[in-house]
């Protein structure tokens, strides 16, 4: 070949290479407008996808614009779940390595969770502090004091975690270095107390013995258990409730039989965009019932479809369709919270405050009382069980929200204790307004009125008090007296040493707020390592506040 012609074959390939390259760079852009990722198809995800930013008005709209595009670019650009599947392929059938940080992979190409420090938390990397275990032990007994006071037999009882009952699936680069927060709230309870703590992992583990083989009582590709994990759970939980109160009948655990399925239920195949090609067994619990299983079918459906970040007050009946056995109704009242009623049954009413590994109990509960009511909610609800007037109330959560929850409060910690608590404290951490500040770009607006008081148009941010020590051996409480213009709750947020971020749930403290003028709201904050600032949310409702006074002080533990 002649050197010209070397030269022009030169200048094509680097005029192609060149074209690729732009080509490669602007195929994802083209495709975003032409072929966009089919609608809804993010919500496998669990979360809602990002919405077009809007052109900016204004300066700060425009500082925010570039990350609002990204996020919004993220979640449509061209031929997203093609990318993502391809990539997940690869890092687990490759690999055979997590393509995201919220799981780990185990042999058998188990999946588990690492939400809430799970991994360090099983290794005992992150262990409970002796003041924790003091604070829980202390509050669970308070806990029962309060409902013994109201003639109500209160049972706390903890689920495992999966891989609690299955080590041998669980990475095996992950040794074991002490004892799980389970382990130690459980050993520590039964040596310095008399509360009745129930920890499912003994009857689960049990069961697991029982399970046929190639059966399991967790979803491999899920967190939770499956339906004969649920059962084992919760006939170990009639028995204790029975022993409570033995008009609660006990139920027959030998009477179930589990009926294969192809239903996949809690699977991250789903998320991963790998549904096709990840699958695990599974079978539906069946039983004698006076609530058939197609009604929980329906309620399981219903949820499912509907947004789960709206919390609806309307009350929603699921009644028995014609054929099916009448007496009983389902009511969904609002978020996931359901009621179950059934009519002519000589049972006690319960109340049942749970997390997620609660939704599979609900069906096995039902039947042993004559109302119950449902509750997917994290702490202990003095009103609601007020309000319900249960015979028992039975809470349930996971093991990980031991490392997600912080027991902050009190149920005999009433307005009239804390005020004179208050009163014989002479240690004052913090007083006055000054200081308290709204962060930077915060919907609302602070205004200082000529009586001293601060004017507060809330918008949903919190306001920012002014760091303070709390001395050792002690705990803040908190008085603030304002004007609200209608009935709603005071809520404080808190940061500690090992939560370095905000949560109303995990580590938040709400406290009603009636509508009124002069109104005064104490807040004992039984939190360990208690550091950064705490923030205020004078209501739960957009509204103008007046915060007249604010002050902190210490108390003895």
């Amino acid at each position: 070949m002649a050197p010209r012609d070397v030269s022009r074959f030169g200048d094509w390939c680097d005029r192609a290479l060149a074209g690729l390259f732009v080509l490669f760079c602007t195929l994802p852009a083209v495709l975003t407008w032409s072929a966009p990722p089919p609608t809804g198809a993010i919500e496998r995800e669990f979360r809602r996808p990002s919405s077009e930013p809007q052109r900016p008005a204004t300066l700060a709209q425009a500082q925010a614009w570039p990350a609002q595009f990204d996020a919004w670019y993220s979640d449509h650009f061209g031929l997203r779940p093609r990318w993502i599947r391809l990539h997940n392929r690869l890092s687990l059938g490759v690999f055979g390595v997590s393509p995201t940080s919220e799981i780990v992979v185990g042999p058998d190409a188990w999946l588990f969770t690492t939400r809430d420090r799970a991994v360090d938390v099983w290794r005992g990397a992150d262990p409970f502090s002796v003041e924790e275990l003091e604070l829980w032990t202390s509050v669970l007994e308070d806990r029962r004091e309060w409902c013994s006071q109201h003639r109500v037999q209160y049972l706390f009882a903890i689920a495992p975690n999966k891989e609690s009952i299955y080590p041998e699936y669980f990475p095996p680069r992950f040794d074991k270095l002490g004892p799980s927060r389970r382990e130690q709230l459980v050993a520590h309870v039964a040596r310095r107390s008399q509360f009745p703590l129930l920890d499912l992992t003994q009857p689960v583990s049990a069961a697991k013995s029982r399970t046929p083989q190639g059966e399991q009582l967790y979803y491999p590709l899920g967190t939770h258990w499956n339906d004969r994990g649920a059962v084992s759970a919760a006939y170990a939980l009639l028995e204790r409730l029975h022993a409570l109160d033995a008009r609660i009948p006990l139920g027959d655990e030998s009477a179930v039989r589990f009926e294969p399925t192809d239903f996949q239920d809690d699977s991250w195949a789903g998320r991963l965009y790998l549904e096709d090609r990840m699958r695990q067994s599974n079978a539906h619990a069946a039983f004698e019932r006076t609530i058939p299983a197609a009604a929980w079918e329906r309620l399981r459906v219903f949820l499912e479809r509907r947004d789960k970040s709206v919390q609806e007050r309307a009350r929603f009946e699921l009644a028995p369709l014609d054929g099916e056995p009448a007496g009983w109704s389902i009511e969904i009242e609002g978020g996931m919270n359901v009621r179950v009623v059934r009519t002519g049954v000589m049972a006690p009413k319960a109340l049942v405050f749970h997390d997620s590994m609660g939704e599979k109990l609900r069906p096995l509960l039902a039947e042993h009382f004559r109302e119950v009511a449902f509750r997917w909610v994290p702490d202990f609800d003095t009103d609601a069980i007020e309000r319900e007037r249960p015979d028992v109330v039975l809470q349930v959560f996971v093991e990980r929200a031991l490392a997600a929850t912080s027991l902050s409060t009190s149920p005999l910690d009433t307005p009239e204790r804390l005020a004179a608590e208050f009163a014989r404290s002479s240690e004052t951490l913090l007083a006055g307004l000054d200081g308290l500040a709204l962060p930077a770009g915060a919907a609302g607006s602070l205004e200082r009125e000529p009586d001293g008081a601060l004017r507060v148009d809330y918008g949903g941010s919190a306001l920012e008090l002014p760091e303070f020590v709390v001395p050792p051996s002690h705990w803040a409480l908190v008085r603030v007296e304002l004007d609200s213009p209608l009935d709603t709750a005071l809520l404080l947020e808190f940061l500690t040493r090992r939560f370095a971020a905000y949560s109303r749930l995990a580590r938040g403290v709400q406290r009603p707020l009636p509508a009124g003028a002069g109104r005064t709201v104490y807040v004992k904050l039984r939190v360990p390592g208690l550091c950064g600032p705490i923030r205020l949310h004078p209501g739960l409702a957009a509204a103008c506040y007046r915060i007249r006074r604010l002050e902190v002080r210490a108390v003895p533990q």
